[in-house]
This record gives structure tokens, C-alpha cells and sequence, in this order.
């Protein structure tokens, strides 16, 4: 279940994987970005490890640039989710998409969507279908 929390800027503590943080990135059109995992078997959102010297705010906005070529605005405001795929936590931040870059650095790693709400929670799994249905919400 997601539950929203206030970012305090926190760095990460010493044990970095107990959740990762990622970015629910969408458009004003009501569209939201997806990338393939790295082995290119499902879609997800943008998301990472957590980075020892870097706010979970900061690196989030990272991954969405790294493997989605996004950048845009978070929301203060993150929304934890428990995942049932590898016993995962996620943090995840909502972001306002201002541009989406033909050039990223995991460009020849993953492959990118700008989806519709809708089609989005039909393509991905059932983890994920739960976050973009609650985040899409929160967002519209």
C-alpha cells in the first residue's frame, strides 16, 4: 500500500539497499514515462539504488534522467510502496515532465514509453499497476 510521507532531505544511511527510489514522471496531457528493466523483459518506472551521499530526492531525479532522458519538477512529497517482486521497498516522487531528451545515458539499455494512464497499468505488473493507479490520483 502507498503511504505519502514529507521528504526531509535525508542522505541515505549506511545500508543502501532497503528500498530504492524512483520517479513517477507524467505529462500535462495525462500521460506517464515507462522504461524497460534492464533486461529488457518488463516495463517499469524509472528507479534505482539509493546513493550514499545524495538525498533519495536528488537521486531519483538521477535515475529519471539516466534511464528515461526526463527532466522535470518533484513533488516534495514521496509515496513509499512495499513490493513483492525481490522484497523491495520503493520511494517513489512524482514528477511534472518539461522536456524528454532524444540523448541519456542508458539509452541503449532500455527502451522508453510515453503512455497513457491507462494503457500503462495494463503493460506493467501488478506492483506497478498499483502505484500508477493510486499516483494518478494524486496527480489529476
Amino acid at each position: 500500500m502507498l503511504k505519502p510521507k514529507n521528504n526531509g532531505q535525508g542522505l541515505a544511511s549506511e545500508k543502501r539497499d532497503d528500498y530504492q527510489v524512483g520517479v513517477f514522471a507524467y505529462t500535462g496531457s495525462g500521460k506517464v514515462v515507462l522504461v524497460t528493466s534492464r533486461k529488457g523483459v518488463s516495463w517499469i518506472l524509472p528507479k534505482g539504488n539509493r546513493a550514499k551521499k545524495r538525498s533519495d530526492r536528488i537521486q531519483a531525479k538521477r535515475e529519471a534522467f539516466e534511464e528515461a532522458g526526463i527532466k522535470g519538477t518533484l513533488n516534495c512529497k514521496h509515496y513509499d510502496f512495499n513490493s513483492s517482486e525481490k522484497s523491495k521497498h520503493l520511494r517513489i516522487y512524482t514528477m511534472k515532465i518539461k522536456s524528454i531528451l532524444n540523448e541519456f545515458p542508458e539509452k541503449d539499455q532500455r527502451r522508453r514509453m510515453l503512455t497513457t494512464f491507462d494503457r500503462a497499468e495494463k503493460i506493467v505488473s501488478a506492483d506497478y499497476s498499483e502505484i500508477i493507479r493510486e499516483l494518478r490520483k494524486r496527480v489529476f
